[in-house]
């Protein structure tokens, strides 16, 4: 009998893209599955047309942004019109929400995680909760797969969709630009947590060193509500680019073409950019680099932490010790473009 799996893995962008791995592992190991998503049309944008995937089905964010009337009953609806059923929901987000959804879902086993892993009301909604053992999440989330025969130590691959249209939109940006043969540094200053935030001055500096040292220009990418901003931080750094609007599979297409490496925080973005080999430095802060690092195989990165500071892997999204922005302020310029060199000498 084939076997149809429903993943539970709503966002944010930075979680669906190291929930990727396990998906590719999955579908390496059990091919004629039939593979259904649930996600939030945010992060559901990195899936669309996913050669893994059989089914991706939009869980809106609140309930006045269901498309028709009867509210949560219409994703009942979708969850349920799958026939024959699911047999199996993984559910690789861990909370009351998600295990709703596994519930939801009519399937008659439903997977989640043991222990702190598994928050809220999750561990009442799951019948085979996996006690993880890895320090990675990207391996934690492997490791959910194991009642299905999956193996956890296998690559940890990310495959995002081919799209001719997104890399079109790319290449007439680039030739608009007078840029079609250049590849930049990119430089994500944004984060949605205040607490991963660099001082801006710190971002302008580490675009000088760079093109300084290794003769790259910069590129600023932002992402929605941020383009301002960007624009502005664009005219403190000589001969810096701003990126086009993009969505999120645009902003595959746009790293594919034009990167040649990568500083940003912990965010969607970085772990993207690290899923695709290009050399990253990953500025952590608040966050833990040895659960939250970009640990996908063949990824070329270095994270950069300041264990010393008191908010270093509390994940506080505020932050009692620091202004907002001051929390990885001791990770200088110089620590970023050390990081840069050892990353691009191995190229």
């Amino acid at each position: 009998m084939t076997p149809r799996v429903l993943i539970v893995k709503l966002g944010a962008v930075g979680d669906v893209v190291h929930t990727l791995p396990a998906l590719h592992a999955l579908r390496q190991h059990l091919p004629a599955a039939h593979i259904g998503w649930v996600a939030h049309p945010g992060p559901a944008s990195l899936l669309h047309g996913h050669p893994a995937i059989d089914e991706l089905i939009l869980l809106p964010h609140r309930p006045s942004q269901y498309p028709e009337a009867g509210g949560f009953f219409h994703l009942v609806k979708q969850l349920r019109s799958s026939a024959p059923g699911w047999d199996w929901a993984i559910d690789f987000q861990g909370l009351t929400k998600s295990g709703i959804v596994a519930l939801l879902s009519g399937a008659r086993e439903r997977v989640g995680f043991a222990g702190r892993n598994s928050r809220e009301i999750n561990p009442l909604l799951i019948n085979h909760r996996i006690q993880t053992t890895a320090a990675s999440v990207i391996r934690m989330n492997m490791e959910l797969l194991a009642p299905l025969g999956v193996p956890a130590d296998g690559p940890a691959m990310v495959r995002y969709p081919d799209s001719i249209e997104h890399a079109e939109y790319i290449r007439q940006w680039r030739s608009s630009q007078g840029i079609s043969g250049e590849r930049f540094l990119f430089l994500d200053p944004f984060a949605g947590w205040q607490t991963k935030l660099w001082p801006a001055d710190h971002w302008t500096q580490t675009a000088r060193l760079a093109r300084e040292k290794f003769g790259l220009r910069s590129l600023i990418f932002f992402g929605p509500n941020e383009a301002e901003a960007a624009a502005t931080l664009a005219t403190k750094i000589p001969d810096a680019v701003v990126a086009p609007e993009t969505n999120l599979l645009q902003y595959v297409a746009l790293l594919r073409q034009c990167a040649a490496a990568m500083v940003a925080a912990d965010t969607g973005p970085m772990h993207i950019a690290a899923s695709l080999e290009i050399p990253t430095v990953a500025l952590f802060g608040p966050s833990n680099p040895a659960r939250n690092g970009p640990h996908f195989t063949s990824a070329r990165f270095v994270t950069l932490q300041d264990e010393s500071q008191p908010c270093a892997n509390t994940f506080a999204r505020r932050c009692p010790y620091h202004a907002p922005g001051e929390c990885m302020a001791t990770l200088s310029p110089e620590m970023a473009g050390a990081a840069l060199e050892g990353l691009l000498q191995k190229l």
